[in-house]
């Protein structure tokens, strides 16, 4: 795991733009995400992720506070959609079941075909969405090759025993940088 990891990021570091690798913006938790922020940056769809972003990795659905947050977007008009690499399709479709809205897992990003796809069903342009999530080399990466807003929350997964060696290789990445 540790090998594929270092190669992985010696990879991206190598052939990705290092712009592409920084978020838009950073937030403490998902729930400091406001309808009122993402307004001032002209997003009407919000794709999240889940493991670490929305609840801990193993975390079968979502906090109560998360499920109260996204009704409050929904309710301020805007749309939702999980995009998570989580190979587990219950487990994702729990959350969409929970949150009201639709989903993909299995999603491989960076990938564009997950995040197409995800647009797709929101009927919603790139420059008109935004991305929440906890990674670098998956989640900003992906948003910003697809011309999303990149937006990064603090993970909170970082009991997990890979979590210090991928935050070695994003640190130089994890504040925006215009």
């Amino acid at each position: 795991m540790i090998d594929c990891y270092a190669a992985a990021a010696g990879f991206i570091l190598r052939e990705v733009p290092m712009a592409l690798l920084h978020p838009h913006r950073v937030f403490k938790t998902a729930l400091d995400v406001t309808a009122e922020a993402l307004g001032t940056m002209g997003v009407r769809a919000l794709l999240l992720d889940i493991d670490g972003t929305l609840a801990e990795k193993h975390a079968p659905e979502p906090p109560p506070a998360i499920i109260a947050w996204a009704e409050g977007l929904k309710k301020n008009g805007i749309s939702l959609f999980i995009l998570s690499n989580n190979r587990h399709p219950q487990r994702v479709r729990r959350f969409g079941e929970l949150l009201g809205c639709g989903f993909i897992y299995l999603a491989r990003k960076p990938r564009k075909k997950g995040f197409a796809r995800a647009l797709d069903a929101l009927g919603c342009a790139p420059g008109q969405a935004a991305l929440l999530g906890d990674q670098i080399f998956t989640d900003m990466l992906g948003a910003r090759r697809c011309g999303l807003y990149a937006l990064r929350v603090e993970s909170l997964d970082t009991g997990l025993w890979y979590f210090g060696l991928r935050r070695f290789f994003e640190k130089p990445f994890l504040q925006p940088k215009e």
